[in-house]
C-alpha cells in the first residue's frame, strides 16, 4: 500500500500550552466522536507550562473510545535557538511554532494531520487524511484572508500563489525530511523574524508557496469565510463555500473562540458546535480568561461606565453574516 493511503490508522498533532489544554481536550472529542472506528494516535507537543494533570484530563478524553491513543512530546525549545527571536506581541504563543520542527519532534511516520487547538470536528476525517499528497509539501486550505494585500507584500511573493491558513495541515514528513526543512524553517526565522505577523503561518506561507495543493475550505472553515465584509475572492469560492457553511467537516474558530471568557467582539454563528462537544467533556461550562486580576478590574468598570453611558460596551470588530448554527 502506497504510505500516503492508509484507510487503517491516522496520525494527528497538536501543540498546547496550559491556556489550550481545554479546547485541545474539546478538540479531541469531537475526532473521537465522529471517527468511532478507526484507529488515531494524537501526537501532542508542548511545553513545561502543561502539568502533569493537565496530561491526564486529556487522556480521560479518549477513555471509551477504541482504538485512540495519546503521546505526549515535552518540546525542549533550547534546541531550537531561532525560537529566541520570536515576537509574541501579536498574541501568538511560543508554541505554535513547534509545528515547524516536527520532523524532528515526531516518529518516523510519513505524514500527520496538524490541527490547531481551536478546532471543531464535525465528520470522518479519512477522506482528508487519504489525499494524495506525495509530490507536496503540505495539503492546505485558503485562508478567510487570502485577499489582504498586506500579506504579500509584506511577505514578498506574488499574489497567485495564495495564502493559506495552517491551522488544518496535511503534512508530508517524508518532504520535509528529505529536504531538510527545519534548517530552512529556522534560517528564514532567524532572517524574518521582525516581519512574521501571523507567526509560522507566514513561515509556511513563503516556503511553501509553490509546493502545496489546496484543499476544499470545508476542512478548514476559519471565521474570516463568514464575515459580512469579506477579505477573500468570493466568486472564485462561492459555490465550494455556500456548501461548506451548510455542513463543514472542520470548523476552524481563529480570532473568535467561544470559551474566552471577556471577548469584545461579535458570538461566532457555530459557537454551539463548541460547546456540544465541551458539553461531552470533563470541562463542560469552563471558560477561559488570561487577563491579569488588575487587567480584569479595569475592564469590569470600563464596562460599567460605558452602560451608564447607555453605550454597549462591546467593541465590535468585525461582523458575521447571519447563518443558523449548524448543532
Amino acid at each position: 500500500m502506497n504510505c500516503y493511503m492508509d484507510t487503517s490508522k491516522i496520525e494527528i498533532t497538536a501543540s498546547t500550552d496550559k491556556w489550550c489544554v481545554m479546547p485541545l481536550g474539546v478538540m479531541i472529542m469531537s475526532v473521537c466522536v465522529n471517527n468511532p472506528d478507526v484507529t488515531i494516535t494524537f501526537h501532542i507537543l508542548h511545553d513545561d507550562s502543561v502539568s502533569d494533570k493537565d496530561r491526564s484530563d486529556l487522556e480521560d478524553t479518549i477513555v471509551g473510545f477504541k482504538g485512540k491513543t495519546i503521546a505526549f512530546y515535552a518540546v525542549d525549545i533550547t534546541r531550537f535557538p531561532c525560537l529566541q527571536s520570536v515576537s509574541l506581541e501579536y498574541g501568538y504563543p511560543l508554541s505554535a511554532y513547534y509545528r515547524l520542527f516536527l520532523p524532528e519532534l515526531l516518529p518516523a511516520i510519513p505524514k500527520v494531520l496538524y490541527l490547531d487547538t481551536d478546532i471543531i470536528v464535525r465528520h470522518s476525517l479519512m477522506a482528508l487524511w487519504n489525499t494524495d499528497i506525495e509530490d507536496s509539501a503540505v495539503g492546505v486550505e485558503p485562508d478567510g484572508l487570502e485577499e489582504t494585500k498586506e500579506f504579500y507584500d509584506r511577505l514578498e511573493y506574488p499574489s497567485r500563489f495564495g495564502y493559506f491558513n495552517s491551522g488544518v495541515m496535511l503534512i508530508n514528513l517524508n518532504y520535509w525530511r528529505s529536504h531538510n526543512l527545519v534548517p530552512v524553517f529556522m534560517d528564514y526565522l532567524q532572517k524574518n523574524a521582525k516581519k512574521l505577523l501571523m507567526a509560522d503561518q507566514d513561515i509556511l506561507n513563503y516556503l511553501f508557496k509553490d509546493c502545496k495543493i489546496t484543499l476544499p475550505i470545508t476542512y478548514n472553515l476559519t471565521s474570516g469565510f463568514l464575515w459580512t465584509e469579506p477579505k477573500y475572492n468570493y466568486r472564485k469560492y462561492e459555490k465550494e463555500l455556500l456548501e461548506a457553511r451548510k455542513d463543514p467537516v472542520i470548523l476552524h474558530f481563529a480570532g473568535c473562540q467561544p470559551w474566552i471568557a471577556y471577548y469584545k467582539q461579535q458570538a461566532h454563528p457555530f459557537a454551539s458546535s463548541f460547546f456540544k462537544y465541551q458539553n461531552m467533556t470533563k470541562w463542560k461550562g469552563r471558560k477561559t480568561d488570561k487577563r491579569p486580576y488588575l487587567e480584569r478590574v479595569r475592564n469590569f468598570v470600563g464596562d460599567l461606565l460605558r452602560l451608564f453611558r447607555l453605550k454597549s460596551p462591546r467593541t465590535i470588530l468585525y461582523e458575521f453574516i447571519d447563518i443558523p448554527p449548524i448543532d
